[in-house]
Formats: C-alpha cells, structure tokens, sequence
C-alpha cells in the first residue's frame, strides 16, 4: 500500500529530524538504533557515494512503508499498556480466575437436592414357603432424602457469599498487579532519564573538552587545566558505563514480568511532573468499595450465613421411600405396594460444636473487617500526604534549585568558552547541574511510585477490565 504524498511529505520531515538526531548522538551504539534510523543512516551512505537513484530507490521504500508497522517499530509503552499485558499472561490472575470458577460451581451444587437411592432384594423366602426352592426377587425400593429444613437454601448463602469473596479478591488481585507494574515501569524510566542524561554528560564534556584543547593549543589554557578537563570526560565516561548497567538490569526486570522476549526493548515516556491529586475526602468516600473490604464483607455474610446452615443441619432430612414386594399368600404369590418415612433421631449429635464454630468464625471475620479498615484508611491517608508532598517538593526543586543550575551552567560554559571564567567554576556548574537534573528525576520517580500506593490504598484500578464492567 503506497501512502498519499501528504505522508511522504512527513517521511521526509521526519527523516531529516532522524538525520539531525543521529549526527547530534554519535555515540548511541549501531545495536540500539530502530528500523527508520537504519533507513536513514542507509540514505545517508548512498547519498554521499552520489548514488541518486538509489536514494530515489530507499526514499520510495520509506514512503510505502506501512504505517502499522512504522507504529509497532516507534511504538511507546505506557504504563497501561504494560498492565493489560501482565494481567493477560500473569498466574495470579489466572489463580484467581480459577478461584471464581470454583466458587461458581460451589454455588451450582450447593441448591441441589439429593440423589434417590434404589434398593433391589432377592431372597429365598418364597421359594422355601412353596416348597419349589431358589431365589427370587421379592423386593423392590426407592428412597428420596427430602430437605426440609431449609439446609439447601443456607448452603447457597454460604457459596453465593464466598463467590462474591473471590471476585473481589481477583479485583484487587489486579491491582496489587498493578502496584508491581508500576513500580518496575517506574524504575525503568529512571532507569532510561539516567542513561538519557549521562549521555548528555558526556556529550557535553566532550565538547568541553575539544574547547580547551584548543585553547590550549593556543596557549590559553594550563597544563594543569587540560587534565582536568579529561579527568571531566573520563568522569563522565564512568558515569555513562554505570548508567547503561542500571538500566540494563531495570530492562531485564521489566521483561520478566511482562512476559517479553530478550531481543524486545519497550520504549517509555520519560517521566514528566504528576498531575493534581484526587482529594481526600473523595478518596475516602470510596473506600467503602475496596475489593479487599468487599471481600472481607462477603467472608463475614458467608460466615453468618454458615451460622444458620450449622443449625439447620441438627435437623436431619427425612427419608421417603416407596417399596414393592413379592410374598407368598395363602398359596400363591401377591405383589404388596407400600409407602415409609425415616428419620435420624438427633439424640447425641446436635451440631452444637459446628454451631459454635460457625459463631466464633463469625466474630473472626468480623475482627479482621474491621482492622482492615483501619489499616486502609491509614494507608490511604499516609499515602495522599506522602503523594502531596512530593509533588509540591518537585516543583518547588524544579523552580528553585534544577531550572537555575541549568541556566548558571549554560552561562558558565559560554562564559568558558570565551575565557570569561576558571575550569573550576566549569566544574562546579557541571557537576551542579547533572546531581539537580538527576535529584529532580528521582523526585518524579518518587511521586509516581507513591501514587501506585496510593491506588492500591484507595482499591482504586487503573486499566477496566471485562470482570469490572461485568461487576458494575
């Protein structure tokens, strides 16, 4: 499928961007670069050998590229997209699926009656009255268990209950999910800001440093001040090596847990300021439909509802049979029909132990509702202060400490550059400014972490699922 020219038209646009990037980066490794830059760095060779027809040739090439596989190739992770991906291939979810369909079918048997029983007799009583011999059927039976004490409809409570339990108990097996995710695609992205910025550190001291080779060439510069200048590089070289190895180790986190194959690197957003806090008092508000509280909920109906099976169940079920019998009468054989009902005589065993058990459940599931909700609500309330915080410390650090380092050392090497200043002064702007820019990274970082918590506090899911909708 050729694209109209109004995306050929962007091709090139985006194209030259591609070029202005791989001459600003030279130092990006050839492994890492994507399809498009390769495609680029390709138009770039031929052109150079002034072969216009092949570049004619890779220029048609890049504008019948589809863009679906453009996207796939560019395409950017969030941290949504990593959610459904674990929540697709993750056990815990399926252990928790598994729990639903159990308790589902817990729930199918629990309101079924009993099963009738046949009974079917042969004996030789008639063949010993008639004086012939042998054996005979003489006797047959049906028995149907009736329960009459309401045990089947407190059976269904009970399961009715606990399958309420284990949806809710998948609902907020998600978002702890979505808690794990967070803090691995957060990591990352620290991971990849620390990368992005030692890059930048030592493309910056190497341009620093070829400035005061060449004013030491002129013999503007000292011996002395030449070797710090490497000493700079080399520090930032260092600093680039240990940044590639943190980020390699978040990388090979976040493939384990999604489930992603070696040769695959997801590319982040970088980490930008979070946005404004939902207030307390609405998160609070929705702290009544916590899944780990309506699970706990459901666990204390169970219970009260396995407090009305365990009484109902001193009452035995009655037994009604119907019989059909073969007996010899006054010489000859004689079909006799009849009709019985049985019952256990509850006269050692009432229940009373199941009974008490039931009960003393009860206050245990009760117990522990409510230190559940007392610990969420101190979670919840710990978590928006400690989130708030950090926000309001990011942007006070972003305005008062990184945006000025930023600024003294641009003017700082300006002012180098044109002999202005000493190669200390360099130094401490240089160091300044990449310790505030980091500092201010792991603030982001921070925020956005205490901001998983704080969804987890409140039992709040960031990606809907179809279990959700089906709940709602």
């Amino acid at each position: 499928m050729v694209l109209p020219a109004k995306t050929c038209r962007w091709s090139v646009l985006s194209n030259a961007a591609w070029l202005f990037i791989l001459n600003a980066f030279p130092r990006v490794s050839y492994h890492r670069r994507s399809a498009q830059e390769w495609v680029m760095f390709n138009v770039l060779f031929l052109a150079r050998r002034k072969n216009r027809r092949a570049v004619v040739l890779w220029f048609l090439l890049s504008c019948t590229v589809p863009v679906s596989a453009m996207g796939q190739s560019q395409g950017i992770w969030t941290l949504e997209d990593s959610i459904r991906r674990v929540v697709e291939i993750a056990p815990e979810i399926r252990g928790a699926q598994a729990a639903v369909g159990a308790r589902q079918g817990a729930l199918q048997q629990a309101g079924v009656w009993p099963n009738p029983q046949i009974e079917l007799r042969a004996d030789d009583s008639i063949g010993k009255d008639a004086g012939t011999g042998g054996t005979d059927f003489t006797q047959f039976a049906i028995s149907q268990p009736l329960p009459l004490s309401g045990r089947l409809g407190h059976q269904q409570a009970v399961a009715g209950a606990a399958l309420d339990a284990a949806r809710a108990e998948q609902s907020y097996q998600q978002i702890r999910l979505e808690t794990q995710v967070a803090q691995r695609y957060h990591s990352l992205q620290l991971a990849l800001g620390r990368l992005r910025l030692a890059q930048q550190r030592l493309q910056l001291a190497d341009d620093l440093q070829n400035t005061g080779r060449r004013r030491a060439q002129a013999g503007e510069l000292s011996e002395l001040e030449r070797l710090r200048m490497d000493l700079i590089r080399e520090a930032a070289q260092q600093a680039l090596n240990s940044a590639e190895g943190a980020y390699n180790e978040a990388l090979s986190r976040f493939r384990v847990y999604l489930g992603l194959s070696g040769e695959t690197t997801p590319q982040l957003t970088s980490l930008k300021p979070f946005g404004l806090v939902p207030a307390l008092e609405q998160l609070q508000a929705g702290l009544a439909n916590h899944p780990a509280l309506l699970a706990a909920k459901h666990r204390v109906e169970a219970a009260r509802s396995g407090v009305d099976l365990a009484r109902a169940e001193r009452l035995p079920d009655l037994s009604l049979s119907v019989f059909r019998e073969q007996d010899l009468l006054n010489g000859r054989r004689q079909d006799v029909t009849g009709i019985g009902l049985g019952i256990t005589i509850p006269l050692w065993d009432r229940n009373s132990g199941r009974i008490g058990e039931a009960r003393a459940q009860v206050i245990e599931g009760q117990s522990e509702l409510q230190v559940l909700e007392r610990d969420l609500d101190s979670r919840l309330r710990q978590s928006y202060l400690n989130l708030n915080q950090l926000v309001k410390q990011g942007e006070h650090y972003r305005t008062r400490v990184f945006q000025p380092a930023q600024k003294v050392f641009e003017l700082t090497r300006k002012a180098y550059a044109s002999g202005e200043v000493e190669i200390l002064s360099v130094i401490d702007a240089n160091n300044t400014y990449f310790d505030a820019h980091e500092r201010y990274l792991e603030l982001l970082q921070e925020a956005w972490l205490e901001a998983a918590d704080l969804r987890l506090a409140a039992g709040r899911a960031l990606v809907a699922t179809e279990q959700d909708t089906d709940n709602e």
